[in-house]
């Protein structure tokens, strides 16, 4: 068998990239945080950035100095998401280069599980960085960017006269100069944040925005810039953007057709959507848009077609958009599977929601400083007095410190359902969504969640009486 020369340069230039990124030192990280101690820490990377959803890549403990280390392999510029409890930060970091950073952050926030949602986070100093570190760059920019808004996104969103539009960027442009033609991750996100700026403004001059920044241009799968003003560009395009495309092309090939090639196909006639990979990104995330509409859509066909594209998709990053995608649809609906974890009870017995598949289980998720959860649990004990034989009623406590939930269950013994302790895995938070309180979830006897997030509690009981006036009248004592 003969080899062509560019097939043999094609497999070396293979080998040595992968040599080369096996060959590359991970990013070594130390740093401090002294409000932490003791605390876990987590490291996530981001799967991709049309989703958002990230990894685990590593955890360590915050010594009692308040010190830690660790290593993330990366192979080019990541954002590093880190995180303590609920509360996250993150900066970038850049391929076989060390940190020595300081985490700052609000010390009685960090303790509620709602922290984010009240305007917490944590802070990152990067101790041994210069004016030229990247981090030190994106901040400067962005304290220069946001100020200019601030003064300026009014005129600007109120079409002022092109004249006068013209002199207000050229305040910015010409200490941030905009270039399209670059794979530096810094000029990226500097071009794209202000490509944000003239979407503004040309908000009906869509073909004018895709000639200047997205025609035939790289695609920076991992700057948050880029990718903010991709989503942005094409959110709601097929359905209600596209000159070229009609909500009628767009029900025979989803719902009548089901068929991924004819629908590819036919959005790729219009002008904005020919380069393959901007039109299957636009598929992706438009797809997800469409499957809220389900009055008009077929969801099922819908996830199909998604899962087509995770198959047969010739890119890995669009493979990860489209399975992720699926996941953030279908996870958490009324039919799909609740996810089983191990919780802690008061004499540390490992609790699963697995032991309890022949029964219906109601899930209460509560801390000692949420009031509204605790006055949940009038409402509760008396919904466990009246289906206790059908219902494992369960409240898991969200306070970081397991001991609270020994002297809480000690202190009302009026409460006689189960009690356990999150155990402290952040996964089952993340796997949750639980992002504040009160919140419940109601699994039926085949492990599938009927109900989540479950109705106030003025109207549980109603929702149980439904639920259970169901199996009486059922000939198999299931629910119809």
């Amino acid at each position: 068998m003969k080899l062509t020369l560019k097939t043999i340069f094609i497999t070396i230039g293979i080998i040595l990239s992968g040599l080369y990124s096996f060959a590359l030192k991970p990013v070594r990280i130390q740093g401090e945080a002294p409000f932490a101690k003791g605390k876990e820490i987590r490291f996530y990377l981001y799967d991709e950035l049309l989703t958002g959803n990230k990894t685990l890549i590593t955890k360590t403990f915050i010594d009692e100095s308040g010190t830690f280390k660790t290593e993330i392999p990366v192979t080019e510029i990541r954002e590093l998401i880190i995180s303590i409890n609920t509360t996250d930060g993150s900066f970038f970091i850049e391929p076989e280069t060390n940190y020595h950073i300081t985490l700052l952050s609000d010390e009685k926030l960090i303790h509620q599980i709602n922290s984010k949602y009240l305007g917490n986070s944590i802070r990152i100093a990067i101790l041994n960085n210069d004016s030229n570190e990247l981090n030190a760059k994106i901040n400067y920019f962005n304290q220069y960017h946001n100020y200019f808004l601030y003064k300026n996104a009014l005129p600007i969103m109120n079409m002022v006269k092109q004249s006068v539009y013209d002199s207000l960027m050229h305040i910015i442009t010409d200490k941030f100069p905009v270039h399209t033609d670059t794979v530096d991750f810094y000029t990226t996100y500097v071009t794209f944040r202000i490509a944000e700026i003239e979407r503004m403004y040309y908000k009906k001059s869509m073909a004018k925005l895709y000639d200047k920044y997205l025609d035939n241009k790289y695609i920076h799968y991992n700057n948050p810039a880029y990718m903010d003003f991709f989503i942005e560009f094409f959110d709601d395009y097929l359905y209600s953007g596209s000159k070229f495309i009609s909500p009628q092309l767009l029900l025979n090939d989803i719902n009548q057709l089901n068929d991924y090639y004819k629908l590819s196909d036919d959005v790729g006639k219009d002008p904005l959507l020919i380069n393959e990979k901007i039109r299957e990104i636009v598929l992706i995330k438009n797809l997800a848009n469409l499957y809220d509409l389900k009055e008009y859509f077929n969801i099922k066909n819908i996830l199909s077609l998604l899962e087509k594209i995770a198959q047969t998709t010739k890119f890995a990053e669009h493979k990860k958009m489209a399975e992720n995608t699926i996941h953030n649809l279908t996870s958490l609906q009324s039919g799909s599977m609740a996810l089983d974890f191990k919780f802690k009870d008061i004499h540390n017995n490992t609790i699963t929601l697995s032991q309890y598949k022949e029964k219906y289980i109601f899930l209460h998720f509560f801390t000692l400083n949420c009031e509204d959860c605790i006055r949940e649990m009038m409402i509760i004990k008396k919904l466990h007095e009246t289906y206790g034989d059908k219902v494992e009623f369960i409240s898991i406590m969200l306070d970081f410190e397991p001991t609270q939930l020994y002297h809480f269950v000690n202190a009302h013994p009026e409460f006689t359902w189960k009690f356990v302790h999150f155990n402290n895995d952040f996964s089952f938070i993340d796997a949750y969504k639980i992002y504040n309180l009160p919140l419940g979830m109601f699994i039926d006897n085949k492990g599938q969640i009927l109900s989540y997030p479950t109705p106030e509690a003025t109207s549980l009981g109603l929702m149980f009486l439904l639920t259970f006036e169901d199996v009486i009248h059922s000939p198999n004592g299931t629910k119809n």
